[in-house]
């Protein structure tokens, strides 16, 4: 069995619900849009609204950058379309903001979310790790279109891979790699992943 990362706790870390926030995800999705970028991002799970972090730290913002960097280099960009932050995923639970995302590109373009991603990626926080393998894991998988779900720590050279296997089903458990020689195939995009490009500038040991 391959575990989160230990002592990160799987608490629930979310904030309050905000009683003021429509629920309703195509409501929530427009109330959202609208909210200054400073106050940080809010997302949307079972009818509770939670806010995450206004700014991620250098490690984390770094990671999602090569990522994409790495995917944009490789992929058709005629076929996919790639969103970083600040696009959404409607799951059946409600409304999420992953770190990355790949869906197809022939989508409606006034679109502020997208129920068809092809690959999503989150960057591990403090302020997320609970979420991330459990909550979010849940309602991505769900998710007919997915092919891919990849979680990367921010601290080392370290992600958790689930793919959909042939028969459509998930593993129970993701592919753990850790070391900078090691490297992911992501035969939905037709792009390769090594781990040394995906921390690159992430020194090893980093906390």
């Amino acid at each position: 069995m391959t575990n989160a990362p230990s002592g990160s706790g799987f608490a629930e870390r979310a904030q309050e619900p905000y009683a003021s926030i429509p629920t309703d995800p195509d409501a929530f999705l427009q109330w959202a849009s609208r909210r200054p970028r400073e106050e940080g991002k809010y997302e949307l799970s079972k009818g509770r609204v939670q806010h995450t972090m206004i700014n991620v730290n250098r490690r984390h913002a770094l990671i999602v950058t090569n990522i994409t960097y790495e995917i944009l280099r490789q992929i058709d960009r005629d076929r996919f379309f790639l969103a970083a932050t600040d696009f959404a995923v409607r799951t059946s639970a409600g409304i999420r903001g992953p770190d990355v995302l790949v869906d197809d590109a022939k989508q409606d373009g006034s679109a502020l979310s997208t129920d068809q991603p092809i690959f999503i990626a989150e960057v591990l926080s403090p302020s997320s790790v609970g979420r991330d393998f459990t909550e979010k894991l849940e309602e991505y998988t769900a998710i007919a279109s997915l092919q891919t779900y990849l979680i990367c720590s921010q601290d080392q050279a370290r992600l958790w891979l689930w793919q959909r296997q042939a028969d459509g089903a998930w593993p129970k458990f993701p592919l753990e790699l850790s070391g900078r020689d090691e490297a992911v195939h992501l035969d939905s995009l037709g792009v390769a992943l090594s781990l040394a490009a995906i921390f690159r500038g992430i020194p090893d040991g980093a906390g």
